[in-house]
This record gives C-alpha cells, sequence and structure tokens, in this order.
C-alpha cells in the first residue's frame, strides 16, 4: 500500500535578514549551534543541523523528525505518521535571536505495514558551488510504506536564494535474479536551466542514494567501509 506523503513549504521571512553590500562576506561554515539553542527555536528531536555564514548573512539549517499516530480520513484507524522538517533560521548578528525564513515539511502515513521515513544526512547539507557567496541548501528524504520488497520515494531539493531546484523519482531495486525495479527519476524544470556547478552536484547526490539502502545486489558503500573498521 502506498504511504501517503503531503509536503508544504512554507516561506516565513523574506529580505528582513539581508545584510547590506558593504557587510557581505564570503560563505563560511560556522562552530555546531548547541542543542539546547535549537530547542529554544522549537526543534524537537533534532538529527541535522549546519551553521553557516554566506554575503546574505548568517545561517542556520535543521533537519529534524517527529514519529507519532493520525486518524485516516478515509478508515477513520489510526495509522503510523513520521513527519520530516527542514527549516532555515537566519539572524543579521550573533548578538539577534534567529529567526525561521523558510520550511520545508513531509508528513508520511502509513497504516499497520512497514514504515521506513528519514532524511539522507551525509548528503543534506550547505554548500556554496557555484562560490557566489550565496549558500545552497540541499535536503534528502526517503520514504516506504509496504509490506516485501518495493521502491522508496525519494525526495532531493536543493535552495539557492530563491531558486529552488528538484528531483524526486523512486530507489532502485535489483533482486538477484531478477529485473530491476524502481530507479525512476524526475528533474524539475527549474534545474534543467541550472548552472552545471548545481545540476552536477544534483546528480551526484541521486547517484549516492537511489541504490541504496534496499538493493540485494551488494553491500553499500556505507557496509563496506563499516566492515573495514570492525
Amino acid at each position: 500500500m502506498p504511504a501517503k506523503h503531503h509536503w508544504l513549504s512554507v516561506v516565513l521571512v523574506t529580505g528582513s535578514v539581508l545584510l547590506a553590500a558593504c557587510e557581505r562576506k564570503a560563505f563560511e561554515i560556522l562552530s555546531p549551534i548547541p542543542v539546547e539553542q535549537l530547542e529554544v527555536l522549537g526543534v524537537r528531536t533534532p538529527l541535522k543541523s549546519v551553521h553557516f555564514r554566506d554575503r546574505d548573512g548568517e545561517g542556520l539549517l535543521v533537519l529534524s523528525r517527529v514519529d507519532g499516530q493520525a486518524t485516516d480520513a478515509e478508515t477513520e484507524q489510526e495509522v503510523d505518521k513520521v513527519e520530516l522538517k527542514a527549516a532555515l533560521y537566519a539572524r543579521n548578528d550573533d548578538k539577534a535571536a534567529f529567526a525561521p525564513r523558510w520550511q520545508i515539511e513531509q508528513e508520511t502515513t502509513c497504516p499497520g505495514l512497514d514504515l521506513d521515513v528519514d532524511f539522507y544526512g551525509d548528503v543534506s547539507d550547505v554548500t556554496d558551488l557555484d562560490q557566489d557567496g550565496v549558500a545552497e541548501m540541499t535536503v534528502a528524504s526517503h520514504a516506504f510504506c509496504g509490506g516485501g520488497i518495493d521502491s522508496h520515494d525519494i525526495a532531493i531539493e536543493m535552495r539557492e536564494g530563491q531558486a529552488i531546484y528538484t528531483v524526486s523519482g523512486e530507489s532502485l531495486i535489483t533482486p538477484a535474479g531478477e529485473e530491476p525495479i524502481g530507479g525512476r527519476r524526475e528533474d524539475s524544470a527549474s534545474l534543467k536551466n541550472a548552472p552545471q556547478v548545481l545540476r552536477d552536484h544534483l546528480d551526484v547526490v541521486w547517484q549516492a542514494v537511489y541504490k541504496r539502502p534496499w538493493s540485494e545486489a551488494g553491500p553499500t558503500a556505507e557496509d563496506s567501509s563499516g566492515d573495514e573498521v570492525e
């Protein structure tokens, strides 16, 4: 049974956190923000945060997840629910409080089946690939609701200023001796017209995640590296 996904993208603040041109600074990754400060922002169960500065000021990308229950509108039965949220917070100086800029919310419900929803934390990050001083924020996640071997839904989104680029599709499963399952990919129209360095980056992210961890063709890179450490 397919999972039910509800995406909500909310722009909370627009240009109020921009610095004057004379105060612009180059992109850099800053020291992590303590967890207790994230709690002050109302973040529950943070999974990852990236503290950075670019020419628009100081920013904080936070990924969080909340597990719970919901009532299915059609069956009126209790179902499992996972909420993922990626949020950008910003401030003009280190004495001011962080204020929300935008957030992306994903809600997935699943009626009594296997539910697997999470961010790809290793490829969700903040960069300045085109070196224009404006940070790019990449957020990648997957979602699955089922009882057997099936593809996961994959969502990858990059934001740079007001620009939004997305890649969506399904994970590729390769059962031994059988035809591959899934692997579908769709790029947004905005991505097709994006600078080459950004297109290359999202392609690298897609290639890194769309075969894991559900392919039966062999161990993933993470599994292999883990075995070596042990």
